[in-house]
């Protein structure tokens, strides 16, 4: 087996981590549906470093311009924790409005 030099690994680890470090994909705007607005939210929550993995609740709301997604973050104990809420933009799926709360 031919051995591999130090540039070619690093050159495959590269290759290999990079997809992992890019946002989910989101269907193209206009936010259609619930699921949709929650890939634009979680999208923002990763690049903004917010809590919205495990032991958070989710809850999605339609307006008349925009889909509101927001987290609450539930401590260890059970007790409510604080939280966040983003608005989307149905037209372009941009974040308009950021909310956090304690």
């Amino acid at each position: 087996m031919p051995r591999m030099n130090a540039a070619r690994l690093v050159f495959l680890v590269a290759l290999l981590v990079t997809p992992l470090a890019h946002a989910r994909e989101c269907a193209a705007p206009p936010v259609k549906d619930s699921q949709q607005a929650i890939c634009y939210a979680t999208n923002y929550a990763e690049k903004n470093r917010l809590p919205h993995g495990r032991g958070v609740k989710r809850k999605v709301s339609k307006g008349t311009k925009v889909w509101t997604v927001q987290h609450d973050v539930s401590k260890s104990d059970g007790s409510r924790g604080g939280g966040w809420a983003v608005e989307i933009d149905i037209a372009t799926g941009t974040p308009t409005r950021f909310t956090s709360f304690k």
